[in-house]
């Protein structure tokens, strides 16, 4: 059975994904909602005991468990029941969960409205109903990616009585940012919080959330300049905000590509 970590911010908060129900357009590419290749693509990862993970609390908390039957005539998906009794009840009483996998590097997500208790070779196991649409996604579509100069990703934290600071980002996911840039002594300590953050993302617009620094390293540029990189993950990241960075990152990622086939040819 999936052994389970304890509650709390998510191990990989890039794997938070956006609502399956509202996705962008640039991610209907990606949705199957064919039942037969749904019900293929669970019993893979079935077969191959990958691990899922299971977002409830909106993010908050998780569970990891594993799929261990897929049935199509009566439309249900068993997974294992988490070792941590306390999370298995929390994660029942969830009107909204969000499971997150990967096989052969492709991660896979989908949402349901309720999870149940259940049954399977006469031992606890956990019951949803087979998902009515699937996202399958490349790595690279789904999580952290290198922001481009023209036009740039910026940050501006709040720094109390201080003026702002403005950080260049250097690369973005749903899940945070990591920026150069130098903080002054009193907030620069690890999960300081920069409440009311301003993040503009390209030209897909901006959002205001709150930030908790999560590392930071000093570094040297080629230029011979002393700086820091932070690690900056998002709090509480509202949906509208997941939209806007999952549309910068297929841009980027098709502009990328784009170009790579200009090269080319």
């Amino acid at each position: 059975m999936a052994s389970d970590t304890a509650a709390g911010v998510p191990l990989d908060p890039a794997a938070i994904p956006p609502r399956a129900e509202a996705e962008p357009a640039d991610l209907s590419r990606f949705l199957i909602r064919s039942s037969a290749q749904i019900v293929q693509i669970l019993r893979a990862l079935a077969e191959h005991n990958e691990i899922v993970t299971a977002y409830f609390n909106r993010g908050r908390e998780f569970l990891l468990t594993a799929i261990v039957d897929v049935d199509l005539p009566t439309r249900t998906v068993l997974l294992d029941r988490g070792s941590d009794e306390t999370l298995n009840q929390k994660l029942l009483a969830s009107d909204r969960v969000v499971l997150v996998s990967a096989h052969e590097k492709v991660k896979v997500q989908f949402s349901v409205r309720q999870v149940r208790a259940a049954e399977y070779e006469a031992r606890p196991a956990l019951a949803i109903e087979l998902p009515v649409e699937l996202l399958k996604l490349q790595r690279r579509d789904f999580f952290r990616i290198r922001t481009g100069l023209q036009p740039p990703v910026r940050c501006t934290l709040p720094l109390g009585a201080g003026s702002p600071l403005e950080l260049a980002v250097l690369d973005i996911s749903i899940g945070g940012v990591s920026a150069h840039g130098q903080l002054p002594p009193d907030h620069g300590r690890i999960g300081m919080r920069f409440a009311g953050a301003t993040v503009q993302v390209g030209d897909e617009g901006s959002f205001d959330v709150d930030l908790e620094l999560r590392n930071r390293n000093e570094v040297r540029l080629r230029n011979g300049v002393d700086t820091a990189r932070l690690g900056l993950s998002f709090v509480d990241l509202p949906e509208r905000a997941q939209k806007v960075i999952q549309r910068y990152i297929l841009k980027t990622e098709r502009d990328r590509r784009s170009r790579e086939s200009g090269l080319g040819g």
